[in-house]
């Protein structure tokens, strides 16, 4: 399969995690940018065209929910996958589209719950951007 049309946004606050789910996205053929937090990937989603958006969801500066919202509203498009260990605010069931934080709701493609397994973010990956 030539995924190398295919761009994928990672926004990780943390290190390891977004170079570990970018090198492997990258080894799978995807064209991947990385982002450190959601300001920085919401000025990334609008310099550039992606097919994914892949974010975690506590994150510094702009929170994953907050661009989430940001992205569905101007990119009702995109493909959106949340990656999160969850917490005390968010209600999500792992493989799940409806994602629960704080008192907001929305829907998204899917949500992955970390520590995720890489053969299942390489699946789900394939799913989402199978066009």
């Amino acid at each position: 399969m030539d995924n190398s049309e295919k761009k994928i946004l990672v926004a990780e606050d943390e290190e390891l995690l977004r170079d570990i789910f970018a090198l492997v996205l990258r080894d799978e053929g995807y064209q991947v940018d990385i982002a450190t937090n959601g300001a920085e990937a919401w000025d990334l989603l609008n310099k550039n065209h992606y097919h994914l958006l892949a974010t975690d969801l506590f994150m510094p500066v702009m929170n994953g929910f907050e661009l989430i919202l940001k992205t569905q509203k101007t990119f009702p498009s995109m493909k959106i996958m949340l990656i999160s260990g969850g917490g005390k605010d968010v209600e999500a069931e792992n493989g799940g589209t409806l994602i629960k934080f704080k008192e907001q709701t929305t829907e998204i493609d899917i949500f992955l719950k970390k520590p995720y397994d890489i053969n299942q973010l390489i699946s789900v990956t394939e799913k989402l951007l199978d066009f």
